[in-house]
């Protein structure tokens, strides 16, 4: 079956329609497909997803940077085998899709074509593993900044870090709950004190319902007024010992700060000191260009050794400062919330001292006095419920990210043909690299070319773009592409079995290279290719003729224009077989 598909040059470029031919030239079905949105998703309005099935390509999953999952687009191995006139000939792939997201589509794209699905899949594994260990990294970050938030509001300074990877942070995690570390690090026990709570506002009630009353006691007004004075004397001393813990700490991280630059410069000096550089042997006047005599600036002499002690003094007191300076950060958040929690206290404290001003006789003194003390016991219990809920809500987070980690699976570590397509493929570029004339790669030194990870070609320890002559990056992308669609027809890959090249003779139009490109075509390394390779560009006569006599197909188009619009009755252009 023969498909025609027509697109639009001006209009709505994200549909297309696609035409079944018959045996005759007949249109068989029309169908209109989606080239944009769900091209590969969509099992019937797709145009990816129908070029994939009507050429029979495996469809290969491609993890993007989102840390999804996507696939293998006909526009990724395109560069491959299509090298465009315009940018095409300026490097390996110039023309690949990157705005995808799909990582290490540079490599995939000649996996693909080699045919190893296999070692696509496996890459696929191995990033699926990468991607969800980094988004339970992030998670873990998220959940430890939650931690340390909690436990600052009620001035606890503990460490739990979400450094290190996975496994290190579920061992850590795992081991105490956020109420064992409240316990055992804070001597605060959440269910003792919601039961001593709870016990202290049922004997306010009780007081307040049935509690004996003395009209002679007059103690609840000066009572509360001596605590309202008692707590504003204990907020002023916080205040003063946070000013201070905050200016101790400000100048602690500043003495940080001039350690590290200071073990800079030593370390720099030392450097030169050991390549022995910036020696002052003549010393001249900047201004009047006179000799001066070193000693004259009383410089001091040091050795490199003790230069190196130098530097382990100051990386001492860098470690001293900082463990000061993490103490003064402590010292600061403990006082912080001691100093929110007096403040709640004095207002509450305050509204009890104006309600039972306002109370007329002692007995009214007195419940009211009793009334406060209920409603601040009943907001402290609200207090320490919302902190218990906010901390169960935290450790259940904790729990299912110690889920989600135990049920992790590691990449499966299975076997790839890989390597075997690898060294076919580094043969064929070899062979045409030597037969197109590349002047980097001789008979001493072709033996050194080889494919690093990411399938560049290098020549020993440089890659090989950057060696050469400029007229060598074209030869370079032509023994590339033909060089992949060799090594995938002898390793039954999937490749389309064509290469395009659109005007190879643009980038090198001078006689020489001219007679290299005319030479190659006629080469037996080209005529041993056993895939169509086809080739647009211009010829002169002389030239034409030669690759006729050689035996080469040549097809020479009539008319000012080789491309032309056709109608659904006209045939297909004459000569399909395998021009250069």
């Amino acid at each position: 079956m023969r498909i025609r598909i027509i697109r639009a040059i001006k209009g709505d470029p994200a549909e297309v329609i696609l035409e079944e031919l018959g045996g005759a030239g007949e249109i068989a079905r029309t169908s209109r497909l989606n080239a944009r949105r769900r091209t590969m998703k969509d099992e019937h309005a797709g145009l990816q997803h129908f070029l994939f099935d009507w050429i029979h390509l495996p469809r290969a999953p491609v993890m993007m940077n989102t840390g999804s999952a996507g696939e293998v687009y006909l526009e990724n191995i395109a560069p491959l085998f299509f090298i465009d006139q315009n940018e095409g000939w300026t490097d390996l792939q110039s023309l690949q899709v990157y705005r995808y997201g799909l990582q290490q589509i540079f490599e995939i794209a000649v996996e693909y074509l080699l045919g190893a699905v296999d070692a696509i899949a496996a890459r696929f594994a191995v990033q699926t593993v990468a991607a969800r260990e980094a988004r339970l990294k992030g998670a873990a970050a998220g959940l430890a900044n939650q931690v340390v938030a909690v436990f600052a509001k009620q001035g606890w300074v503990y460490n739990w870090s979400a450094h290190g990877s996975v496994s290190e942070i579920a061992n850590r995690w795992s081991r105490r709950t956020l109420l064992d570390i409240a316990r055992e690090e804070f001597r605060f026990n959440l269910q003792n004190e919601q039961t001593r709570l709870r016990e202290r506002a049922n004997s306010l009630r009780e007081a307040l319902a049935h509690g004996p009353l003395d009209r002679q006691d007059t103690s609840a007004s000066s009572d509360t007024s001596q605590k309202v004075i008692e707590l504003k004397t204990q907020r002023h001393a916080l205040r003063e010992e946070l000013r201070t813990a905050r200016s101790q700490a400000h100048e602690q991280s500043q003495l940080v700060e001039s350690l590290q630059h200071r073990i800079h410069s030593a370390s720099d000096v030392l450097r030169l000191k050991r390549d022995g550089i910036g020696r002052l042997i003549n010393v001249e006047c900047p201004t009047c260009h006179r000799f001066l005599d070193p000693s004259t600036f009383d410089v001091s002499t040091q050795s490199a050794g003790q230069v190196e002690a130098h530097i382990d003094a100051l990386e001492r007191d860098r470690l001293l400062v900082s463990a000061n300076l993490q103490s003064a950060e402590a010292q600061t958040t403990r006082l912080a919330a001691e100093l929110s929690r007096v403040d709640e206290q004095l207002r509450t404290a305050e509204r009890a001292l104006a309600n039972v001003n306002a109370a007329a006789g002692s007995i009214r003194e007195q419940l009211a006095r009793v009334a406060s003390d209920l409603a601040s016991a009943e907001r402290e219990i609200d207090r320490n419920a919302a902190l218990a809920d906010e901390l169960a809500k935290i450790q259940l987070a904790i729990d299912n990210w110690l889920a989600e980690m135990s049920a992790e699976e590691k990449a499966p570590s299975t076997e790839v043909d890989l390597a075997l397509r690898r060294s076919s493929f580094v043969a064929s570029l070899r062979t045409l690299l030597r037969a197109l004339g590349h002047s980097a790669i001789t008979t001493n030194s072709e033996s050194a070319l080889r494919l690093d990870d990411q399938y560049l070609p290098y020549l020993g320890p440089r890659r090989l773009r950057s060696l050469g002559s400029a007229s060598d990056h074209s030869r370079l992308v032509a023994a590339y592409v033909l060089a992949l669609a060799e090594a995938s027809r002898a390793s039954a890959g999937l490749h389309p079995g064509f290469v395009v090249l659109d005007e190879p003779l643009q980038q090198n139009p001078d006689a020489q290279h001219r007679e290299f490109f005319v030479g190659f075509l006629q080469s037996a390394a080209a005529q041993k290719l056993q895939y169509q390779t086809i080739v647009f560009t211009s010829l002169r006569d002389d030239e034409v003729s030669r690759l006729k006599d050689s035996g080469v197909r040549v097809i020479t188009p009539e008319g000012p224009h080789f491309l032309r619009p056709i109608s659904p009755q006209t045939e297909s252009l004459e000569g399909g077989g395998n021009p250069p």
